[in-house]
Parts: C-alpha cells; sequence; structure tokens
C-alpha cells in the first residue's frame, strides 16, 4: 500500500487544467527576504484559564504575535532574514481528509525551494503512523505534479488523528531527530492542533531542535478564533453540499410529496449546516447550538418540525427539505446524557453487549423508547477524541420516524387534515471531502503553506500559520503566526454543589455564534423559507468566470479582521506615546489621562463580565 502514494494520478481533462492554476502570493510572502514584526505576548482569550495554560506549557505559551511584512512596509524594529540555510522539513495529515490540504504541501515546498534550493521537503506517509514508523517520501515537483489543487489526502494518506500518549509523543520527537528535521508541519483540525502544541512543548522541554508548526485545515470549519477566521475546506465542502442540498430541494418542488431529511457532516458545531443553509435555502435547518441554548428536547424538535409540516400543508405545501447537523445528537440534553453515560461504561471496560444492561434506570428507559438501529449506533464506541461516533448516528432517520408517528397520530386525532407524511433521508458525509477544491481553499492553502516556512524561518515553535482579512481580495490578506496556546481554552465540569472538575487545556473547537451576523441572516429569512419555497441553487463549483472567486457567506457577513486591528491598536497606543511626552501641554496630557482612564475602566468591565470576575475598584 505505501507505494501506492506520491504516484502520479489518472486526472481528467478537468483535473489536468486545475493543476495549471497558479495561485497568487500576497505582497508580505513575495520575495525572498522574511520580514517580521513582532507583536506583544498573545495571551488566552479566557483569563480564568491562563494559569492552567501557562503551567502546562511554560516554553510555548506567552509568546508574541508575528506578523510577516510586504517589502515596502516601513517598521523600524522589524526583523529582516535574507540568510536561509537549507532546512529539512517534515509534514503529515493529521486529520481527516479536507479539500485543499495538497496545496499547503504544495505552497510550504515552493517556499523552501525558493529561499534555498537545497533544502528538503519530506512527507510521512500514512498520517500520524507514518510519522511514527518513519515511513516517508520526499516531496518533489514530480511527486508534486499531479496533486495541485487537487482533493483528498492520498499523496501521503492519514490514518488515526492522535499524537497524544507519551509513548507516541516519544515517538515522534525520535522520528524528528533520527531525520535531523528543523521542523514538523502538522496539517489538521482541533485535536491535531492541540496535539501540536503538546509536541512543541516537549520538544522544547527536551531541547529538541525540531519546531512545531500547526496549520488550520478540517472541512467542519469548527477552528475558528480570534486569530484563525476560517479552515481550509470549509468553502469547498460547503459548495458541493450546497449544490446538492439544491438538487434535493428541485426534486421536492417537482414531486411534491416527500419531505427530505439531510444530515450534514461537521462533527458537534453546525458551521457546515449553517452556511449550506445560507447557500441554498432549505425549508428549515436545526443547529444544534440553538437547540443546546433552549435545552430543546428529542420531543420539542419533533413537534417544531411537525407544526411546519402542518403550517405547510395549509398552504397545500406536502414537500420540504430539512437540514441537520450531525451534532445534533450530542446537543440534545436528554441523548447526550445517555451517551455519556454509555461512553462512560465503555471505559469501564464493559461489552457492548451488556452496557444496555447496566445503564441508570432514565437512561434504561430512554434507550428502550429508541428504535433498534440508534440504540445500536448510539453504543459504538467513542472517537479517538472521546467524542461519539457522529457520522454513523442516523438522527434524520431518528427524526423522520419521529414526524411520522406524530403526523399520523395528528391525522388519527383529526387535527391534521392534510396528505399522509412522506419522508427521505439522506447523509452527505463523505461525498464532498475528495471533492477539488475551490478556487479559495487553494489559494488560501497554499498561502498557508508559504507562511509555514516564513515561520520556521522566524525560528518560532508552537505557532499556527494564520491569515487574516479572507474576504478582501488576496493582495490584501495579512499573513502571520500566532502561538497556538493563546487558542487554548480550558474547560470545567460541576460534579456537584461545591465540586468543579478541570479539563486539560485544548484547541476546543468553536460553535456557531448564535449573536454572529451569519446566524442573524440566517433568522432573518426563516420564516419566508419556511412557508414559501425560495430555494437558490448555487450550481457546480465553479473555478472561472462569475462565482468562482465567491467565498463562504459566513465568512464575508462578518467583520473579523482581528489581526489587523490588533496592529491598528498599536499604532493608535505609539501615535499616542509620540504626542503625550515629558514637555507636552497640560491640556494634552489631562485630555490623554481622561480618555485612556475611560477606556482602562469599560475594558476592565467587559473583560470581568466575560469571566464573571468583579473588576477591580
Amino acid at each position: 500500500m505505501d507505494s501506492d502514494y506520491g504516484v502520479p494520478r489518472e486526472l481528467s481533462e478537468v483535473q489536468k487544467q486545475r493543476t495549471l492554476y497558479q495561485p497568487e502570493l500576497p505582497p508580505c510572502l513575495q520575495g525572498t527576504t522574511v520580514r517580521v514584526e513582532y507583536g506583544d505576548v498573545a495571551i488566552a482569550a479566557d483569563p480564568t484559564g491562563a494559569h492552567v495554560i501557562s503551567h502546562a506549557f511554560p516554553h510555548t505559551y506567552g509568546q508574541p504575535l508575528a506578523h510577516f511584512l510586504r517589502k515596502a512596509a516601513i517598521v523600524p524594529d522589524a526583523k529582516v532574514i535574507s540568510e536561509h540555510p537549507a532546512v529539512r522539513v517534515g509534514v503529515v495529515f493529521c486529520g481527516r481528509q479536507s479539500p485543499g490540504g495538497h496545496n499547503v504541501i504544495w505552497g510550504l515546498h515552493e517556499a523552501i525551494k525558493a529561499h534555498n534550493l537545497n533544502s528538503k521537503l519530506i512527507g510521512f506517509l500514512g498520517g500520524t503512523d507514518g510519522l511514527l514508523a518513519q515511513k516517508t517520501l520526499e516531496i518533489t515537483n514530480e511527486v508534486l505534479s499531479s496533486y495541485k489543487n487537487q482533493g483528498g489526502y492520498d499523496m501521503l494518506g492519514r490514518t488515526k488523528d492522535q499524537i497524544r500518549t507519551t509513548e507516541q509523543v516519544k515517538g515522534a520527537m525520535a522520528s524528528c531527530q533520527a531525520l535531523k528535521l528543523d521542523a514538523l508541519v502538522i496539517i489538521g483540525g482541533v485535536t491535531s492542533n492541540t496535539d501540536a502544541a503538546q509536541l512543541a512543548e516537549t520538544f522544547a522541554e527536551a531541547k529538541c531542535a525540531t519546531k512545531v508548526v500547526g496549520v488550520p485545515v478540517t472541512l467542519n470549519g469548527d477552528l475558528k478564533n480570534q486569530f484563525v477566521e476560517t479552515t481550509v475546506g470549509f468553502d469547498t465542502i460547503c459548495k458541493v453540499n450546497s449544490q446538492l442540498i439544491s438538487n434535493v430541494c428541485t426534486d421536492a418542488l417537482s414531486a411534491e410529496k416527500y419531505y427530505y431529511f439531510i444530515r450534514m457532516m461537521g462533527r458537534k458545531a453546525s458551521h457546515v449546516a449553517l452556511e449550506c443553509a445560507l447557500q441554498s435555502h432549505p425549508n428549515m435547518v436545526i443547529l444544534g447550538e440553538e437547540v443546546a441554548a433552549s435545552k430543546l428536547t428529542i420531543f420539542d424538535i419533533t413537534k417544531q418540525i411537525c407544526d411546519a409540516v402542518q403550517a405547510r400543508a395549509e398552504k397545500d405545501k406536502y414537500h420540504g427539505v430539512v437540514l441537520i447537523p450531525e451534532g445534533l445528537v450530542e446537543s440534545i440534553p436528554e441523548l447526550y446524557a445517555l451517551l455519556q453515560e454509555i461512553n462512560g461504561l465503555h471505559g469501564k471496560g464493559v461489552s457492548i453487549e451488556n452496557i444496555s444492561s447496566q445503564l441508570s434506570p432514565w437512561a434504561s428507559a430512554l434507550f428502550e423508547f429508541l428504535p433498534q438501529f440508534i440504540r445500536q449506533q448510539l453504543l459504538l464506541r467513542p472517537e479517538s477524541d472521546d467524542s461519539a461516533q457522529l457520522s454513523q448516528i442516523e438522527t434524520e432517520k431518528l427524526l423522520a420516524q419521529l414526524v411520522e408517528t406524530e403526523m399520523n397520530k395528528r391525522l388519527k386525532e383529526g387535527t391534521y387534515t392534510g396528505k399522509k407524511f412522506n419522508a427521505i433521508c439522506h447523509f452527505f458525509g463523505y461525498q464532498a471531502r475528495g471533492a477539488l477544491p475551490s478556487k479559495f481553499d487553494c489559494d488560501y492553502a497554499y498561502v498557508l503553506g508559504h507562511v509555514c516556512y516564513h515561520i520556521l524561518a522566524a525560528g518560532l515553535n508552537g505557532y499556527m500559520a494564520t491569515v487574516t482579512n479572507l474576504k478582501s481580495p488576496l493582495n490584501k490578506w495579512r499573513c502571520g503566526a500566532a502561538p497556538i496556546s493563546s487558542m487554548m481554552t480550558v474547560k470545567r465540569w460541576s460534579r456537584g454543589p461545591a465540586t468543579t472538575q478541570i479539563g486539560k487545556p485544548a484547541v476546543h473547537m468553536a460553535s456557531v455564534d448564535l449573536r454572529g451576523k451569519a446566524f442573524e441572516l440566517l433568522r432573518q429569512n426563516s420564516s419566508s423559507c419556511l412557508l414559501e419555497d425560495i430555494y437558490r441553487n448555487p450550481g457546480p463549483l465553479q473555478f472561472e468566470g462569475p462565482g468562482a472567486d465567491s467565498k463562504p457567506i459566513s465568512l464575508c457577513v462578518e467583520d473579523q479582521d482581528y489581526m489587523g486591528r490588533i496592529k491598528k491598536l498599536q499604532e493608535y497606543l505609539e501615535k499616542v506615546k509620540s504626542i503625550v511626552k515629558p514637555g507636552c501641554s497640560q491640556d494634552v496630557l489631562k485630555a490623554a489621562l481622561s480618555a485612556m482612564s475611560s477606556v482602562t475602566e469599560t475594558l476592565a468591565i467587559m473583560t470581568s463580565s466575560s469571566t464573571g470576575q468583579t473588576p477591580p475598584l
């Protein structure tokens, strides 16, 4: 099997055409000189977890932000790196395949070769298993030739997404040392980048010369924070799935007799479902975050859908499309509690056959109520990150069955007088993972690959490559790096009136922001989408012409340029320093003190309200 990695692909005419597409670089990455400006020390977004994070990551927490500058930028204290010795860089796919992953490797290869032709890029075959076993392939132009702008991870392959145990971490370090790597680039999502941070910390403590860099690549779109606006692959997944959803919408409108329940891939967060809903306008989308916030039970959700079916029937509409995120099952309180109890029994070594007999009375009652197929799926062993196997739990079929039962009941009781309810279920999970990446994902991934080299050239360890201001044209993208530890949070669980369990620091998935502009846009159109058929078909993924340059709606409606604002704030502070100096007038000094006092008081209140602490007097 290893011999299949990196071999030239058999390409279609479209694929051949795509290999010819050359992504551009923003001005800050052009040329052979690396210019880096270091910002302030990056801290954790949640101050209550900062102590735990700094204790767990003493060598890599509290590092500064890094901004890469264009040649024309005038920044007196910028570090200019013009000498580029030959380097050996390892790269590994450490997460589920996501469109655009190959372009990260392409961009990284182009960057290291542009700065020194003697540098080498070494790919690990078979993901983390290959890293631990030192199975490698040198990345060359010949190897890359049929993988540029292509989907999948088949150039190198992937396996389980884990470098977590002491044995695994030591094995990874042994591989890096044996191969004399200057850097290890880990491509993946929240779990993979958490592992990358731990590797970086361990390497630093052991004085291992290998620097570790993370890259935000995951189709789920849930690696989002103040430094990361979106992930590679999310745009492609949503565009491909939105066309499939729109095709189903058109089919529903044509036959006028079926309700389609479509479950979307995306893990626990509902970003994919939200974006696809914005692009295709189905009749309903049930977001896990809404369900969790409102503490809706499975029966509440069933009633919502049934009421919608009945309202549409009154308009003589007996068809519709309902989107469901795959993580919905973990957002429904009683089902989540049941899953937790089942997982606890898994952890105690209870066999699958005996779990149902050892459930608590309430859990047993719920378990017995559920259809047989759902029971079997809930009993599946959890993933490597201890989460449920969400892709295997057919929540869409469960809801369709419950809705059908309720509608038949209403029909029998006479409270519903419409036609018989008919449902068809789909799971859009794996159909889009290997898609040809969109133009945006091709560009974004390629640029991130170049950023990885800049991070290495700057000698940084434990950082994630970042690109912000993504909704703007590429020549205005801002490239930089942020410490992965500053993206971490610490979860806390209540174990009783006076007992709280504190989890390990990790890069946790970001939920859909129910106060964000993307969700607000969805809700603005929800009533018209529910009762009217305003289906929208974005069509197939476009590489040229109209639609080729489109980006995720949820990215474009938000105002996110965090790194840009950080730099703007620094500029304002420098201006204040240059104006308010010894010798300035009393009026200038008083105005500055008054303004700064007001600002600091406001910020103290805002910070304390987000952490639940009382601001200092």
